[in-house]
């Protein structure tokens, strides 16, 4: 068993990731997009927080056609990792060059004019790209009006000769809420624009709209590709998708109990006191604060899973130390594992205790926490 993060191999404090459930995942997501759409897993965030080379190896080993991260430093870490598939840019090439993009075959999306020619004028040789195209979650992406205008750039072989145009897509913005309304619009929209680049560009390999959400519920419209990014982390993005029950739960956050004692009633536990006991009261310190990404916000409303049982978070939790109550759980000793999220206890209840998202939850697991690999015969092996 290996760990990223041999800097902190003390403390109990550790998630540990099954490579596993992330080929189970995968498979789900095959099985939803069907044998003739592409899969471009999303990997960015450090693979939202699982660790972003093993997970990268396990989704190449799996088969996925493309791996989708959010920029250049996070390609080029797969890279001289190994990866060996292809790799996009989903937020653009930012500041680098692109001969160094040439140089690490990474794919940038882009979406305005200035992309365009910066790259072209620091290319010595060909590069692909893929154009974004704003349908509606007016974010990043060429809006419908200026689409015209960016083909004809493209089409200009005078201005444009080395950076070729490979793909085509756009991102879905409310299709964890409802696949009507706006993101029907957002597929109509899509399908418009894909016949209208098709008539300058009818080669183009992929054209990529869906989410995890639209895969989920078998929703790709035009696509011939689509990017599946919480579902492979074993987290649906809403509880209505029957599909989503399949997923396994990927990352188990968990800790030890490092002190226990007794409290009399009235007494108040952590800054502010802003829980005071109304009983006798069991309250066991676990080493895991906001630090570690258990955030604040968990305060006197998140639980642990214990034994078995939910125990209650109690008192603000600090960054280094969270204090729960096991008062009602019996036989609870020092060294005691606890889950903070995982099985028994999924990400997402614990982030709608808070009022946020699993995504958010995941990705904030800091650098300070182990990465711990469970069936590591996943992967694919180092090039």
């Amino acid at each position: 068993m290996k760990s990223q993060h041999l800097s902190n191999q003390f403390r109990p404090s550790s998630a540990w990731v099954d490579l596993s459930a992330i080929q189970h995942n995968f498979k789900i997501a095959q099985q939803c997009a069907g044998a003739e759409v592409k899969l471009m897993p999303v990997v960015k965030a450090n693979a939202y927080g699982h660790g972003s080379v093993p997970v990268a190896q396990c989704l190449q080993k799996s088969g996925a056609d493309v791996l989708c991260v959010a920029t250049p430093e996070e390609g080029i870490q797969l890279r001289e990792a190994g990866i060996h598939i292809p790799i996009l840019l989903l937020a653009g090439p930012y500041g680098a060059k692109g001969e160094v993009l040439r140089h690490y075959q990474l794919t940038p999306c882009i979406f305005n004019e200035a992309q365009v020619y910066f790259l072209e004028n620091s290319l010595k040789a060909p590069l692909v790209c893929h154009l974004k195209v704003d349908t509606g979650m007016h974010r990043l992406g060429v809006l419908p009006s200026e689409l015209k205008k960016m083909l004809r750039l493209f089409q200009d072989t005078q201005k444009i000769k080395k950076l070729k145009l490979g793909g085509v897509l756009s991102h879905l913005a409310q299709a964890d809420e409802s696949l009507k309304g706006p993101t029907q619009e957002q597929f109509d929209l899509f399908t418009k624009l894909e016949k209208q680049i098709k008539k300058s560009f009818p080669h183009l390999q992929h054209y990529h709209l869906a989410n995890s959400a639209a895969l989920l519920t078998q929703k790709l419209g035009p696509c011939n590709a689509a990017r599946p990014g919480i579902m492979l982390y074993g987290a649906s993005p809403a509880k209505k998708f029957k599909k989503g029950k399949e997923l396994l739960p990927v990352m188990h956050f968990k800790t030890e109990i490092i002190s226990l004692k007794t409290i009399d009633v009235g007494e108040a536990v952590s800054y502010g006191a802003t829980w005071q006991a109304k009983r006798k009261s069991r309250i066991a310190v676990l080493p895991v604060g906001y630090a570690d990404g258990y955030r604040r916000h968990l305060s006197n409303r998140g639980e642990v899973l214990l034994h078995g049982r939910r125990a209650p978070v109690v008192g603000r939790v600090c960054m280094d130390l969270t204090m729960i109550d096991v008062t009602d759980i019996k036989k609870v000793k020092l060294g005691d594992s606890v889950t903070l999220w995982g099985p028994g206890l999924p990400v997402e209840g614990v982030a709608k205790s808070m009022g946020t998202i699993s995504y958010e939850l995941l990705c904030g697991v800091s650098a300070r926490v182990p990465r711990l690999y469970k069936n590591e015969d996943c992967v694919a092996p180092l090039l």
